[in-house]
């Protein structure tokens, strides 16, 4: 399983995060600021202390976290369904 290896708060709520493997990509946290559980972020100073420990990323010594698997979900792009042809 990957690691976060670096992050770094960037300007409108994104995150530049490295990964073990040397992926980088930029995580934006606008839609989840939006919600109960990362409102904090709202505070720009709060945001910008963002870290990690490999597993997450992590403010306010932990107490608001998100983890690989929540960054992956919010990474993943949504591919359309591919049509079958149907042979006669």
């Amino acid at each position: 399983m990957a690691r976060i290896a670096y992050v770094e708060p960037k300007y409108a709520n994104r995150l530049l995060v490295e990964l073990d493997g040397g992926r980088t990509f930029l995580l934006n946290m606008t839609d989840k600021i939006e919600t109960i559980r990362f409102n904090d972020l709202k505070d720009e100073f709060l945001f910008m202390s963002a870290t990690t420990d490999g597993n997450s990323i992590l403010w306010d010594n932990g107490r608001i976290s998100l983890s690989i698997s929540e960054i992956f979900d919010m990474t993943r792009v949504n591919r359309p369904q591919m049509q079958q042809r149907r042979i006669i």
